[in-house]
């Protein structure tokens, strides 16, 4: 599945040259062993490039330290993904019963909205793509992925994809896999990008 290209840094100067690199415009994220959700803590971002993302990353320093209560591990500096794609969440959760997949409708908003499918996976495979398709239909957002009142319909076939391919890792890594999630799964009207994972 693809992923947006980024660079871990420590400070600002790493994060200017990481800018320059990705060439343009950039997302800086922190990173963090214990805090899963940075933009409640101010450690989220956006619309940055070289000449900003500096004093970006100290101040999101400070921010996320007098939020958290612990400073950042680190920064990731992220090319951003262009504007007009929607937002999905794609997980997994080692049940008692066997792996459990989501699919859903994604970013900050994901629990707010709370449109999503689950499927109990068969042992030791993944989902096929008429499969993948199914579960992605059954969502109430699917008709924005459709192309809903002349909206431009975006790429379900790598959406599909990117499920299948998701599965085939949780079948494939068994139970050495407890839990993942890709969110936000970005979905263009031209293949898909994991912009953020645990």
């Amino acid at each position: 599945i693809p992923c947006a290209s980024e660079r871990v840094v420590g400070n600002a100067q790493e994060a200017q040259a990481a800018a320059i690199e990705l060439g343009g415009r950039v997302v800086l994220k922190m990173l963090s062993s214990t805090i899963t959700h940075k933009s409640d803590v101010g450690g989220v971002a956006v619309g940055l490039d070289g000449a900003s993302v500096g004093s970006a990353l100290d101040a999101m320093r400070a921010t996320v330290t007098e939020k958290a209560g612990i400073a950042p591990d680190g920064f990731i500096v992220q090319e951003m993904v262009p504007p007009g794609g929607f937002e999905l969440i794609l997980g997994v959760h080692r049940d008692p019963l066997g792996p459990v997949l989501l699919v859903g409708m994604g970013g900050v908003t994901a629990e707010i909205m709370k449109d999503t499918v689950i499927r109990l996976l068969p042992p030791g495979s993944g989902l096929s793509e008429a499969q993948a398709l199914s579960l992605v239909k059954e969502l109430k957002c699917w008709p924005l992925l459709d192309g809903y009142r002349g909206r431009p319909k975006l790429d379900v076939a790598a959406l599909v994809k990117a499920v299948v391919a998701f599965s085939g890792m949780v079948a494939h890594l068994g139970p050495r896999l407890h839990e993942a999630e890709i969110n936000p799964l970005f979905v263009g009207a031209s293949g898909v990008t994991i912009v953020d994972a645990l």
